[in-house]
């Protein structure tokens, strides 16, 4: 091997590898498998070895296919961080911004964002995976990812950019129609709206007995905030949400702080890089995404 063109190859390994099969990888990239499979074959005749072991039961890295995904994730990192520096040269940045977070977070405090990069950067170009998964920025190439709670050690970078606190809420028409309730022991007189995860509406189950929470009743059951949020906005019933959620509509009256969360929880909210320097895009994005929040945060 005399030179360095495999690396083209690199990101269709990364995205085999970590979901395992041609055909995932396939449909996340938006390719055929018959083209992911041509760039590994691309990829193990210019590097002498083979990175997979094929059969009918899937996909198996080899040795060598290991050592690569460990190295690769770190080697394109390295030539995205270059690109980077290099774009910083100019007046006008450019390239494609890469981002994860929350579904409701992202519509709600990236998307209002979009335009105005748009406008201001016509070379800048935005990647949002919207995704309850825990995404690698590392593994999958992301210039960052927003997540919530206290971070492991996972050789991430951290900026906490927020906090998440859990507010108990609901609409004015709600209240005037069932009352508000004295105190948590009230709550199996009203109807809940609650996250639904595993067979139990997560959330509530942190701050109710099991007693207790076998007397209450949930009129629905969703695992997406916005549409918690929706509901509670209806009348439907009282929800128990992350401040960013519903803390503008408490602001503006069109939803009533009901109890206070008796656990007192903090959670941060952070972006994560992969690397140390931050790029001259994901620091434009940041800025930007500090000046939508509000420094404290709008919702507080």
């Amino acid at each position: 091997m005399n030179d360095a063109r495999y690396v083209e190859h690199l990101p269709i390994f990364l995205e085999v590898a970590l979901l395992g099969s041609f055909s995932a990888a396939a449909r996340k990239l938006g390719m055929v498998p018959s083209s992911l499979v041509r760039h590994v074959d691309a990829l193990e005749s210019a590097l002498g070895a083979t990175v997979f072991i094929r059969s009918t039961r899937g996909l198996m890295l080899t040795d060598a296919g290991e050592m690569l995904q460990a190295r690769a994730a770190a080697l394109l990192a390295d030539i995205t961080d270059i690109r980077a520096e290099l774009a910083s040269l100019s007046d006008m940045p450019q390239g494609t911004l890469r981002i994860s977070c929350l579904p409701t977070f992202g519509k709600t405090y990236i998307l209002p964002l979009l335009p105005t990069l748009a406008e201001r950067y016509p070379q800048l170009f935005v990647e949002l995976d919207l995704t309850e998964r825990q995404t690698d920025p590392t593994q999958e190439l992301l210039d960052a990812a927003i997540r919530i709670g206290e971070q492991k050690d996972s050789g991430l970078y951290a900026s906490r950019i927020a906090t998440q606190r859990w507010v108990m809420c609901a609409s004015p028409d709600y209240l005037a129609r069932y009352g508000q309730p004295a105190d948590l022991n009230a709550l199996p007189e009203h109807r809940l709206i609650a996250r639904y995860h595993k067979q139990q509406p997560a959330c509530w189950a942190q701050i109710l007995n099991v007693p207790l929470m076998s007397r209450c009743s949930m009129v629905l059951r969703c695992d997406d905030f916005t549409a918690q949020h929706q509901a509670t906005l209806m009348g439907m019933g009282i929800a128990f949400l992350p401040n960013w959620v519903v803390g503008p509509d408490i602001q503006a009256g069109r939803l009533i702080q009901v109890l206070e969360d008796p656990r007192q929880e903090q959670q941060g909210i952070y972006l994560l890089r992969p690397v140390a320097k931050m790029s001259v895009r994901l620091n434009l994005f940041i800025t930007l995404l500090k000046q939508n929040i509000g420094q404290p945060p709008s919702w507080e």
